[in-house]
């Protein structure tokens, strides 16, 4: 049903560019680089997980983590085998984008996959290939996800009943309020140079809080769809428990002294 769906979608937005008068040819670019891959992902991205599901060993979980490690690696080695145009992809670089988005452009290169059912209608060098890292990088988070719940079965009861050790800290707010600063890490690219993977912060935050903060682009996605709240409400709950801390302790009384209940001793 799902890719019904999609292949419905992928249907009427090829008719609607075909019917559309483009000025020059740059102007296909941002449906190509950005339109096509947003629908085109997501038939990749189900396809591959059916074929996942289908083959992920039933009831032994060791044997299921194994299965995922291999499905990790996979993806990861068809990131390396695009290095290049994966790093373009993610820097959201635009030097050849009238190569790699523009219909007719010919490219020949050994860095480009081989593409399937190739429309010169409603293709370009590399629509697909974006589409594809869109795809894996939303599979990847979903054999993370499975896998840190396959670690979770095996965690020490005393973890999971809150009794932690000396010098943890538990998270006690809501886990979407966390992935906010996930987000945010994310980014802003603070982590290890930027080079830190979603997923990956997702992870470290998950063992470092002990909570579950779920996928991350669904959080994402769940942030996106706020319309009355702030998207990002509890990073500017931070943002203003702050900054009114510092304006109160901006305040001199008379005598020109601070007020003695705002000030912050070493030790807190």
């Amino acid at each position: 049903m799902v890719l019904k769906l999609i292949r419905e979608a992928l249907k009427k937005l090829r008719l609607h560019v075909s019917d559309l008068k483009f000025k020059n040819k740059t102007e296909e670019i941002p449906i190509f680089k950005n339109i096509k891959p947003s629908f085109y992902q997501w038939q990749i991205y189900y396809t591959e997980l059916y074929n996942i599901e289908t083959n992920l060993p039933y009831g032994d979980a060791d044997k299921q983590a194994s299965f995922l490690e291999q499905e990790l690696l996979f993806i990861e080695r068809f990131f390396r085998q695009y290095a290049f145009l994966y790093q373009y992809y993610r820097l959201n670089a635009d030097e050849l984008d009238n190569l790699y988005f523009v219909r007719g452009a010919e490219m020949q290169s050994i860095l480009l996959p081989e593409v399937p059912d190739l429309d010169p209608e409603f293709s370009t060098s590399c629509d697909y290939l974006f589409s594809k890292f869109r795809a894996f990088e939303a599979l990847k988070e979903w054999v993370l996800e499975r896998l840190l719940l396959l670690k979770k079965r095996s965690i020490d009861p005393q973890t999971l009943s809150g009794n932690l050790h000396p010098g943890e800290m538990n998270w006690t707010g809501d886990t979407i309020d966390l992935a906010e600063i996930g987000l945010g890490f994310y980014y802003t690219g603070k982590l290890n140079n930027g080079t830190a993977g979603l997923g990956e912060i997702f992870r470290w935050l998950e063992e470092t809080f002990h909570v579950n903060i779920g996928i991350p682009a669904k959080r994402f996605a769940e942030l996106r769809k706020r319309k009355r709240l702030s998207r990002t409400r509890y990073l500017n709950e931070m943002r203003d428990s702050l900054n009114l801390k510092m304006e109160n302790e901006d305040e001199y009384v008379p005598t020109g002294k601070k007020k003695n209940n705002s000030a912050i001793s070493d030790e807190d």
